[in-house]
């Protein structure tokens, strides 16, 4: 049997046009706006675990994960199945190539292969940049907060989703604690995806996720595309159905491989606020920011490492 869906050519709306055809009782959430944007061809019917881990076995061996698309579709596949796909992707060594968005209403989950190091390279020199800003404000340290990789975070029984890198403070115990910053790693997909990423995100936390920062990474040339969102009062059409607040891209930066920076959004250095990533005032709170000389050095030394 085909594991490809029959979809029989419909139409692969793109974000703008869902968006404007929502309607004020049936408002589609991220997770159906992504796979909306999923061609085709990366749209699969769910058979067995060894049968979705040949796939993207496939995958990785052309070298294609991430041209032209990183994201996979699967229908027929809920979180009940994830610990033996694990299991089965841990066999073949490309357990930390994969992340899992799951949609048990819909039994389907969409998968996010990885191209390679730039992920996890990316992701974790952020992090760490993060990590030594925060300990420099008086009173914390590299102790304040604790670090997230790809963990699988629930909302019980509804959905669940994997992330690339995040953190939380150290008053957050647990081990299934949620972040309250989450680094999203994209390579060649499209920033409407991780939109999504960072909608999800947002939405799904119940407040405890409370910033987003999207990087996206280009080659031929090296570039770093850099999104912060957060939630933010809602602006635009409004109706009963539409939220006060809604997930906004607040900071968007751009880094040649010159290491200029170009803000669009005229920020003049990125900026996380106190209390997007602590859940308790302090005297000593201060912004962690990054000006635009420090982007510039950390997306050149980026460019380094992939070479």
């Amino acid at each position: 049997m085909s594991l490809y869906l029959n979809w029989n050519g419909k139409k692969e709306d793109p974000f703008t046009d869902m968006e404007d055809n929502w309607s004020d009782t049936a408002r589609p959430n991220p997770f159906e706006i992504q796979a909306s944007l999923i061609p085709n061809r990366n749209k699969f019917q769910y058979e067995s675990a060894r049968g979705l881990v040949k796939i993207i076995e496939d995958i990785v061996d052309s070298g294609s994960a991430g041209v032209p698309f990183g994201f996979l579709y699967f229908r027929g596949l809920v979180d009940s199945e994830f610990d033996i796909i694990e299991e089965q992707l841990q066999l073949v060594q490309l357990r930390s190539a994969v992340r899992f968005t799951f949609e048990n209403s819909l039994n389907a989950a969409i998968l996010r292969i990885m191209p390679g190091p730039e992920h996890e390279k990316v992701g974790f020199c952020l992090v760490l940049e993060i990590v030594i800003k925060i300990a420099s404000i008086p009173g914390h340290s590299h102790q304040s907060t604790v670090g997230v990789g790809a963990t699988r975070f629930k909302v019980p029984g509804v959905r669940s989703k994997e992330g690339d890198h995040g953190l939380h403070p150290d008053t957050r115990l647990g081990r299934d604690a949620w972040p309250s910053l989450m680094i999203e790693v994209g390579y060649s997909e499209g920033l409407n995806l991780l939109h999504l990423d960072a909608r999800w995100w947002l939405i799904n936390s119940q407040s405890k996720t409370r910033f987003v920062i999207i990087v996206k990474i280009s080659r031929n040339p090296f570039a770093i595309h850099l999104e912060c969102w957060r939630m933010a009062p809602t602006i635009g059409r409004q109706t009963r159905q539409t939220p006060a607040w809604s997930p906004t891209c607040v900071q968007e930066f751009h880094i040649d491989s010159d290491g200029v920076v170009v803000s669009p959004t005229t920020s003049l250095e990125l900026r996380i606020p106190y209390d997007c990533i602590f859940d308790r005032p302090s005297p000593n709170a201060q912004p962690i920011m990054f000006s635009f000389a420090e982007l510039s050095n950390f997306a050149l030394r980026i460019f380094r490492m992939l070479e």
